[in-house]
């Protein structure tokens, strides 16, 4: 689960915890086995890039990866002004196992750790970051925040319906079903979160497509590697729940339009920052053959 500790001051620290885990600095013939778990990466990101993702690879929108000795996968950002240093920290295999009990493998801590390289790649792209970081309204924590809106019927209800249709609409024998299918999902989507601004003084309406594409978009390259690497690819990554749903949504819509043959990835983070503008703006035409 994601844990995002925003600060407004810029000037201070935007660090996004993606895994919580303990890690300490190790030394000696560890350092040559990091070494060449870092350059596995490096050909993991280069195969992503060929099959899956093109541009994933290039220097551009590359961060670098350190080992990290302060309990966190993290992708840390440091802000001062307009200069920006931005890194992966990451702790060890042997720690992550330890510390995340269904995590056992090289392969599954390489997909977890892919899934932040993209993150990284995301962050290059300033348009797409920058609207992020100004969605994110004063004050918000997403896993505290989400949680509480679970207690509201009305809202659990419009997030049921907007789960049914992402579950038809994924296994829809034809584009044509597929776009009605999402063109009620959106529909219901605005309702929902208009209703969460109307009801609880919560503006969430850019932010929610947004992290949306931030974590799906994450989550599928975290599928592709995971694939990729002969790890059996969990449930969680299809879980429709409250605090998750924003993973799995974005996820799942991604394999929609591969699985329909709707080429969609040189636009996101470029012409288009959210997956709901792209499909909305664009592809619906393209699914129902327009």
């Amino acid at each position: 689960m994601v844990r995002f500790d925003y600060r407004d001051n810029m000037k201070g620290a935007l660090t996004f915890l993606m895994f919580i885990l303990l890690a300490h600095p190790s030394m000696g013939e560890e350092t040559s086995e990091r070494d060449s778990l870092l350059q596995r990466v490096d050909e993991i990101k280069a195969m992503v890039d060929e099959k899956y993702w093109n541009s994933f690879y290039d220097v551009q929108y590359s961060m670098p990866i350190y080992y990290h000795d302060e309990g966190a996968f993290t992708m840390h950002l440091e802000q001062n002004g307009r200069n920006a240093e931005a890194r992966i920290d990451c702790s060890s295999p042997e720690i992550t196992f330890k510390t995340i009990p269904s995590v056992t493998t090289i392969e599954q801590w390489l997909a977890m750790l892919l899934h932040e390289c993209f993150h990284g790649f995301q962050y290059q792209h300033k348009d797409f970051w920058a609207s992020f970081v100004n969605a994110i309204p004063e004050n918000f924590s997403a896993n505290d925040s989400l949680v509480a809106l679970k207690r509201y019927e009305w809202y659990n209800s419009l997030l049921s319906e907007e789960h049914e249709l992402l579950r038809k609409a994924f296994s829809a024998s034809s584009r044509k079903e597929a776009a009605q299918l999402l063109t009620s999902l959106f529909a219901i989507r605005k309702s929902r979160l208009g209703l969460v601004k109307e009801r609880l003084g919560l503006d969430i309406i850019r932010y929610y497509p947004l992290v949306e594409t931030l974590e799906g978009s994450a989550r599928y390259i975290e599928y592709c590697v995971s694939k990729e690497l002969g790890v059996t690819v969990c449930e969680y990554m299809y879980y429709l729940d409250c605090i998750s749903y924003c993973y799995a949504s974005g996820f799942i819509l991604m394999l929609l339009l591969d699985r329909h043959g709707i080429s969609y990835k040189d636009k996101l983070f470029s012409e288009y920052n959210t997956l709901e503008e792209l499909v909305t703006s664009y592809y619906l035409d393209c699914l129902i053959g327009k």
